[in-house]
């Protein structure tokens, strides 16, 4: 990555996984990464795990080449006007939720390059799918943008538009695997397993099976077939979810969620 001054607003959860992703894989070095937050504490903790640098918001925006912007969507408006006086040659990357790019610029009140981005909760873990837009600005620097990124996983650049598609898809989509994690050990748990093992079960069969949709390069259904002998078990299984229509159960609820995402964005 060339050489540039990461400035960190917002020190939360997602950020904090962010900037461990860079450090911990050696994509930006400690000392080009500059942390503020409101909460002082915050930063400081960040900082003292990682070794960036803490800087309040002033020092922020004076050293800061590109400024990763990881405050509540509540609070994204109320920030980008007070840091627009001094917002000049930098790059903005926001992943608030809901917020385009277009109502980030007319804040600024300035023509800036900004990448708009969204991670989701497996950032935890660096298994993370990040989804990035930006305007024409922002294209000479979307590579360095990418390896920011690039820390907590996968990265995938789409048209701004389809953002409330990858939020009903990719964002909440952690959620569906819990969910059907959950009704799983249930399941073991009534056919007699205790929970503990039936935890044990499900999730390394959830965590095997994601690794060989994403390693194998074979579809969900070629795999299925691998897994459904003629008559066995698995195709009983299989005929319920086709009964109780599964499969358009899953569409519906993302369809539901994109339509919300949709509602949330004013659109």
């Amino acid at each position: 990555m060339k050489k540039c001054i990461i400035g960190v607003i917002g020190c939360g959860n997602m950020a904090g996984a962010i900037v461990r992703g860079m450090v911990s894989k050696n994509h930006v070095k400690p000392e080009s990464i500059l942390l503020c937050d409101k909460v002082i504490e915050k930063a400081d903790c960040l900082s003292n795990e990682t070794l960036c640098l803490r800087k309040d918001l002033a020092g922020v925006l004076s050293e800061a080449d590109i400024l990763l912007i990881a405050v509540k969507p509540q609070d994204l408006s109320c920030l980008l006007e007070e840091i627009a006086p001094d917002v000049k040659e930098h790059t903005i990357i926001s992943i608030a939720a809901g917020i385009g790019i277009g109502t980030i610029l007319e804040k600024i009140g300035k023509r800036v390059p900004v990448v708009r981005a969204m991670p989701n909760i497996a950032a935890f873990v660096n298994e993370s799918i990040t989804c990035i837009a930006h305007n024409d600005m922002a294209r000479g620097i979307i590579e360095e943008v990418k390896i920011i990124f690039s820390g907590i996983g996968d990265v995938a650049e789409i048209e701004e538009g389809l953002f409330d598609s990858v939020t009903a898809l990719s964002g909440s989509g952690p959620a569906y695997l819990f969910y059907l994690a959950g009704a799983m050990i249930d399941a073991g748990v009534n056919l007699g397993l205790s929970k503990d093992v039936s935890k044990k079960l499900v999730f390394q069969t959830l965590f095997g099976s994601s690794r060989l949709l994403k390693e194998d390069n074979i579809s969900p259904k070629e795999l299925i077939e691998k897994v459904a002998s003629k008559g066995g078990t698995t195709e009983a299984a299989l005929a319920v979810f086709d009964s109780e229509k599964f499969d358009d159960i899953i569409k519906k609820a993302i369809t539901k969620a994109k339509a919300r995402s949709e509602e949330i964005s004013g659109r």
